[in-house]
């Protein structure tokens, strides 16, 4: 989640000259303020899908398992070049170790587990010349993973955004770049924020004055402990859907008021 903190003159910059006599609050920040929460959204359609997949092996020797893994990796590299996809395609997160038995952490007092499993998480991306087409995407993914399945290759998940449904997916879809559509949703959570300031100021019996400070926060990926999947995808906002990549923006407005 990235978190940005705005003065007004940042905000002028962006938005245009309209808030002008709201800078002089920045002046006064000793004085008490209305602040607001508010939330706004865009949709942008995706342009990007990527398919999350991973290999695993195990040996009694950290060292055997490495190259069992290896030698996986090439053979996956063959497939998918012979399938079609290029490098650029393809991303690799690298070989990773754990215990073996698939659980990736060991708990003190258990029986300890013998030997070590190495694994790699694997990405492939579809552009969107493959999204225009839901029964040829489909057709195309469901080839991908019959092909690796056969090299030992097993389906992935990542974390998508908790406003999506099913909270993982095995295929996620993006946007490459989302800041126009963030912009669009700042802007949405501040103009919603401003007619909750003047209900609260009419009940206090004050008049609304400025914008005193704003804050703002992407609200992308999932806000979770440890070590997920998505963390190695450079993506900011991930969703189920190949129609809509929700993407929303949490916006805390300070407004100076007077009497």
């Amino acid at each position: 989640m990235r978190t940005y903190s705005l003065s007004l003159l940042l905000l002028l910059e962006t938005l245009g000259p309209a808030g002008t006599s709201t800078a002089q609050q920045l002046e006064s920040r000793g004085k008490p303020v209305i602040s607001v929460a508010s939330m706004g959204k865009a949709v942008a359609r995706p342009d990007l899908a990527i398919v999350s997949l991973n290999m695993r092996s195990s040996a009694p020797l950290a060292a055997d398992a490495l190259e069992q893994n290896r030698k996986k990796m090439q053979d996956v590299k063959t497939r998918l070049a012979a399938l079609g996809y290029k490098n650029e395609q393809i991303r690799f997160s690298g070989d990773r170790f754990s215990p073996a038995g698939g659980q990736g952490v060991y708990y003190g007092g258990g029986q300890r587990p013998t030997g070590f499993d190495v694994y790699d998480n694997i990405y492939v991306y579809l552009d969107s010349s493959d999204l225009k087409d839901l029964d040829q995407f489909n057709i195309k993914v469901g080839a991908l993973l019959d092909e690796l399945s056969k090299l030992g290759v097993s389906a992935g998940s990542m974390s998508i955004s908790p406003y999506s449904m099913g909270g993982t997916s095995l295929v996620a879809f993006t946007v490459k770049d989302p800041a126009p559509f963030e912009k669009d949703a700042y802007l949405e959570a501040m103009d919603k924020a401003r007619p909750i300031a003047d209900d609260i100021a009419r009940r206090m019996k004050v008049q609304v004055t400025g914008v005193a400070s704003v804050s703002s926060a992407s609200m992308g990926r999932i806000s979770q402990g440890g070590i997920s999947n998505a963390d190695d995808v450079p993506f900011e906002y991930l969703s189920s859907s190949i129609d809509a990549v929700p993407i929303r923006v949490r916006v805390t407005v300070e407004y100076a008021y007077s009497k």
